[in-house]
């Protein structure tokens, strides 16, 4: 389901528990429980903690500066979870100005921090360290501003709601309590709602499974806030609906985060698969390799014997192959694990040309995706049927399609000398086409050849 759905659905759901508990007042839910809230307050602080230092980690990786904004806002929530709201409950310090407004102001900060990271367009930090060490300073700051400047202003500030107030009355919606935090609430409602749409739009694009959990947190908080303005039970010791809503927006940034731990896990592993690739690849470039293109220097410059010039052609046709199979093997070790496989088709088919003068037209249809041991299999195919066109085939122009008829169909169009392919086996050099069938064959494929002497030559391969 896509990104744009999950919001729809979501966005259903949290009306409907609005509707249903809220305003149609079906269902009466507020439950008078300190220590519920407590709890809520703590889950939110360490979830806040994990989700930022996931954050954190991916911005290490990515070096964007859309998850240090996000990585910033995290860090505020915590803090506003913790310090202003988990720790004056867990005391019984009762319900104050500073457990009011402290919390409300530093989420408001926070909240436009996220929405800024929702929207702001991928640029990389060159200088990452002191640019995410200046804004975690930055957010320490805030707090201790917002802190100390709620602390002084001490009952200059107003209270919430009246703290007196009956299960009853709690029960059903009231927008009462002071003007300037019912404003803070909508206007938090509107950035979550915000942030919820960019980072939808952001999940359809990219399929990232943190953004679309990002989205679906930020539409429950969005509706959390609804909720807040319709009775204010944030500021109180009554459990009530936008608290529910407020948790699930934590839930899904949890979710988020395993989902991210994930990614990374995977990142890393094919991180390490791909230096070790590297490496293999370095060794052959400096052992085998060279010693391929000194057998073949040392034999093309021998003069033998009228008997024996057919012996050192022949070993020099293998040195060439092989070198060749050691060069297609570097290029193959080396290529990125996740390269798209048209991109992947495209350039291997340039690079094996390239060695011998030809130029080659891709026309690729993208989307597919093959298991790894098929992709390598088709890669390995159509680098031989390249390099057999260029070399044996002496085409100047080579054209590599890639289609779906429905089957995947993949076409090697050259304009060579051509060759009669009855007698295909009986040709020196012309091995390689066996190989290339009992690969197709293989895989559950079949591999066909056209050519005729002076027309070219055309292999399809297709495979299931």
């Amino acid at each position: 389901m896509g990104a744009r759905r999950w919001l729809i659905l979501v966005v259903v759901a949290a009306t409907a528990l609005t509707l249903l508990v809220s305003v149609a007042s079906v269902v009466q839910f507020a439950y008078r429980s300190p220590s519920l809230h407590v709890a809520v307050e703590t889950a939110a602080a360490l979830i806040s903690l994990l989700a930022a230092q996931l954050m954190y980690g991916r911005f290490r990786r990515s070096l964007d500066r859309r998850d240090l904004l996000l990585t910033a806002a995290l860090v505020l929530f915590a803090g506003a979870n913790l310090l202003f709201s988990a720790v004056p409950a867990a005391a019984n310090m009762g319900i104050g100005t500073f457990d009011t407004w402290a919390p409300a102001l530093s989420r408001v900060l926070a909240a436009a921090l996220f929405a800024a990271g929702a929207f702001a367009a991928p640029r990389p930090i060159r200088r990452p360290g002191p640019a995410s060490a200046r804004m975690l300073g930055l957010c320490a700051v805030a707090l201790g501003v917002i802190a100390a400047g709620t602390a002084l202003a001490g009952d200059a500030l107003p209270l919430a709601i009246d703290p007196g107030l009956s299960p009853e009355a709690a029960s059903r919606p009231r927008i009462v309590g002071a003007p300037s935090l019912l404003a803070l609430q909508l206007v938090v409602m509107a950035l979550f709602a915000a942030a919820a749409i960019a980072f939808a739009v952001q999940a359809e694009r990219t399929g990232d499974p943190l953004t679309l959990w990002f989205a679906i947190g930020a539409t429950l908080a969005a509706f959390a806030r609804l909720n807040y303005f319709l009775f204010p039970s944030l500021y109180s010791e009554f459990f009530y609906v936008g608290d529910v809503l407020r948790l699930g927006f934590f839930v899904a940034l949890l979710i988020g985060g395993v989902l991210e731990i994930r990614v990374a896990q995977r990142e890393l592993e094919r991180a390490a698969v791909f230096d070790e690739r590297r490496r293999l690849a370095r060794e052959i470039h400096d052992g085998m390799a060279q010693d391929l293109v000194f057998i073949v220097q040392q034999a093309s410059a021998l003069e033998p014997e009228d008997g024996d010039r057919e012996a050192v052609a022949d070993i020099v046709t293998a040195a060439r192959r092989a070198l060749d199979e050691s060069r297609g093997a570097i290029a193959a070790l080396v290529r990125p694990t996740d390269e798209p496989l048209a991109q992947a088709l495209a350039r291997v088919a340039e690079e094996t040309a390239g060695r011998w003068g030809a130029s080659v037209e891709s026309q690729m249809v993208d989307g597919f995706e093959l298991s790894p041991p098929t992709r390598e299999a088709l890669l390995r195919i159509v680098g031989e049927a390249v390099a057999n066109a260029a070399r044996h085939g002496q085409a100047q122009r080579i054209r590599v399609e890639l289609a779906q008829r429905p089957q995947l169909h993949v076409r090697i169009v050259d304009d060579g000398v051509g060759f009669d392919v009855t007698s295909v086996e009986e040709l020196r050099g012309r091995h390689g086409i066996m190989g290339m069938r009992e690969r197709a064959e293989q895989l559950g494929g079949r591999l066909h050849v056209n050519s005729r002497p002076g027309e070219g030559t055309e292999i399809t391969v297709v495979l299931p």
